[in-house]
């Protein structure tokens, strides 16, 4: 399977220049599949010049439909955009802006409803890991995170201690956490049928041995995604 690469932008550039990184990555004949998310502010306008490389919100709101929620950006929204995939659960939403479980499986809800893929992103703390509890924090993760009846759900481990640190969980260690995905007998089909892919500290020279992990459908792309070389070397 060809691999899907995420590159999360987060909270980075103008209008200005994400419409220049979008046109030049448009230029690139690129043979991964390739999501670009930009921030929300920007999905409208790059939709309407962008004709091969498809987008990705950094998120959805929790309320569904159309209401009093000032600042919120529905699925319905982000499909009326022309996007077809949401991160939802990034651990930078989970920390910082105390998105629960039960958080994340209503915006999961929401985007199947709106047709959009939601892509689940699950990861343990270094404490966590060191305590040796992530297996079973993850697993609940999981279960809490994704609804029984989700169709289409692609899941991104990305382990909170390894985002913009620098630090990278070892090829067995990842193959470990999917492995773990696929085989628990306390998780839902849903999961188990799952594409996984892996996000956190990603760049041109580790991706090729997380790319090749069993199970891998891909990466999710923070730093990389915003350097021109990094993100070409990880496309092609």
């Amino acid at each position: 399977m060809t691999p899907l690469i995420i590159a999360n932008w987060k909270m980075n550039l103008t209008l200005k220049e994400a419409v220049f990184k979008a046109e030049q990555i448009e230029k690139i004949n690129y043979s991964a599949r390739l999501l670009l998310a930009p921030p929300a502010l920007y999905l409208g306008h790059l939709s309407t010049i962008l004709k091969k490389t498809a987008l990705c919100a950094q998120d959805v709101s929790s309320a569904s439909g159309s209401g009093a929620y000032t600042g919120e950006n529905s699925s319905d929204m982000i499909k009326s955009c022309g996007v077809n995939h949401a991160l939802i659960g990034h651990s930078e939403r989970r920390a910082t802006f105390k998105d629960s479980n039960h958080a994340v499986k209503t915006k999961v809800e929401n985007c199947l409803n709106s047709g959009v893929t939601p892509i689940v992103c699950i990861g343990e703390t270094l404490e966590t890991r060191q305590n040796k509890n992530y297996k079973e924090f993850l697993i609940q993760q999981i279960a809490e995170s994704i609804p029984e009846n989700a169709h289409g759900v692609i899941i991104g481990y990305e382990p909170v201690w390894a985002i913009g640190s620098g630090i990278v969980p070892t090829p067995e260690e990842i193959a470990e956490v999917f492995d773990l995905i696929k085989t628990n007998n306390e998780i839902s089909l849903v999961a188990k049928n799952a594409q996984l892919v892996y996000g956190g500290s990603v760049n041109s020279k580790n991706y090729k041995e997380i790319l090749a992990v069993p199970g891998n459908n891909g990466l999710i792309l923070g730093a990389a995604s915003l350097q021109e070389d990094e993100l070409n070397t990880i496309l092609n």
